[in-house]
């Protein structure tokens, strides 16, 4: 078997995000897109990839920064970070609890919930970029293959189903999901949530065709002014379900074999970190996002800074998305590549992997670093293997605030917890 059909999904998910999908959850990647962006011979394009000479900046476009423009951050504690405090862990004896995710290629995760009286159990991706929850309905027309291929809600088997009479909508960039309203009880790692409003999907855009999940659940924020529903995390939280407003992810990657991937919901499980949490404070009211202090490649010095910019955390997004002319600088300065015909993605030396520098993200002063191990995308089979930067450029337009959105390769080197209460994200390291 050739590497191709290994990677196709890897290669959709990065041209979403290189086209500029934040909020985008990566679940909704399907066969549509793959069929008319990447052909059969890609391959072929990359036979001696090792060998390959990557392009050089001209000096004048990325001036090698002096180092004490730069200094590395003292040892010492920053005096505005506090110490680990996790709001609520297992061991306070609250109701937080784990859900089990899995993990699909290192790509998007996703986990079960159950809706209904008696429960039928949907597999969903946990987005930290929306608030709205929705599941295919029994009632879509057998025309529609997506709804068709997944799991269904039938609201005349469940005892606790309430009506809505409001229509459903949501458009993604791919894409988009209509139906209507529907209110019923939801359960998530056995906490239950009563006269939860979700939308019962009747109509799925071609590109859900393929997917692993069966729908989505929204973390983010409620925009109650714009009409939109409370999450089901609002509703855990003001039914008392949960103890305090905070959720936390564990992502794991594929090849260590380490621990299940585990979304926490009411605190932080800290058998899944160490050390102590960097917090920061939100910027926006309405979404996961803070100030950065900047993003700074070092390898003797600084050759690399971007300085004070906002950045989103979205568990939705697949790497690490940027202004494309930082992310083209960061790339060639790794030995990058742009792919011909998407130059937003870079191909990496998967046999120089090991020797490439650590990209630190300062956050409140505290420097966060990523090694190789987490922002190179490997994807391999028993012929071949082929290395994606983790970093892929967005074009932002006129009057747009360029924008970092901190996904899943961030989030796998650092445990996340999401601080409703206090408004606040905090990392620390993730185990192994």
């Amino acid at each position: 078997m050739g590497l191709l059909p290994a990677i196709l999904p890897v290669l959709v998910v990065i041209s979403i995000s290189a086209s500029g999908v934040l909020n985008n959850p990566v679940s909704q990647i399907g066969r549509p897109v793959a069929k008319q962006m990447y052909p059969r011979v890609l391959k072929q394009m990359y036979p001696r990839l090792p060998k390959l000479v990557h392009p050089r900046l001209p000096k004048q476009m990325h001036p090698r920064v002096p180092k004490r423009m730069y200094p590395r951050e003292p040892k010492q504690r920053h005096p505005n970070v506090p110490r680990a405090q996790p709001v609520q862990s297992f061991q306070d004896g609250g109701t937080a609890r784990d859900v089990k995710l899995t993990n699909y290629k290192d790509v998007f995760y996703y986990g079960p919930i159950t809706i209904g009286t008696p429960g039928k159990t949907f597999n969903v991706a946990f987005d930290t970029g929306s608030s709205a929850t929705w599941v295919p309905s029994s009632r879509c027309p057998a025309s529609n293959i997506a709804c068709q291929k997944h799991e269904k809600y039938n609201n005349a088997s469940s005892s606790t189903y309430k009506g809505d009479g409001q229509s459903f909508f949501t458009q993604y960039d791919l894409g988009e999901i209509s139906g209507y309203w529907s209110q019923d009880s939801v359960t998530v790692a056995g906490l239950t949530v009563k006269n939860q409003a979700f939308g019962e999907a009747v109509i799925e855009s071609e590109i859900f065709e393929d997917t692993k999940n069966d729908g989505i659940l929204g973390l983010g924020f409620t925009n109650v002014s714009a009409g939109e529903k409370p999450s089901v995390f609002d509703n855990m939280v003001s039914q008392g379900v949960l103890p305090v407003p905070v959720f936390s992810f564990y992502l794991n990657r594929m090849e260590t074999g380490g621990p299940d991937s585990v979304l926490t919901l009411g605190g932080t499980n800290p058998d899944y970190y160490t050390g102590d949490f960097t917090y920061v404070d939100l910027s926006q009211p309405d979404r996961w996002q803070f100030k950065m202090d900047r993003v700074q490649l070092y390898n003797g010095n600084t050759i690399f800074s971007r300085r004070e910019c906002p950045a989103i955390v979205d568990s939705s997004t697949s790497l690490i998305v940027g202004p494309v002319d930082e992310i083209d600088i960061l790339n060639i300065e790794l030995g990058g590549i742009a792919l011909p015909g998407f130059p937003k993605m870079y191909v990496l030396d998967c046999s120089k992997i090991d020797n490439l520098p650590d990209v630190e993200f300062i956050l409140n002063g505290q420097k966060l670093s990523l090694s190789s191990r987490d922002y190179v995308l490997k994807i391999t089979d028993d012929e071949d293997s082929l290395c994606f930067s983790g970093f892929v450029g967005k074009r932002f337009e006129e009057g747009e605030t360029p924008t970092w959105t901190l996904g899943i390769s961030f989030m796998r080197a650092f445990y996340t917890q999401f601080d409703k209460g206090r408004n606040r994200i905090g990392f620390a390291k993730a185990i192994p």
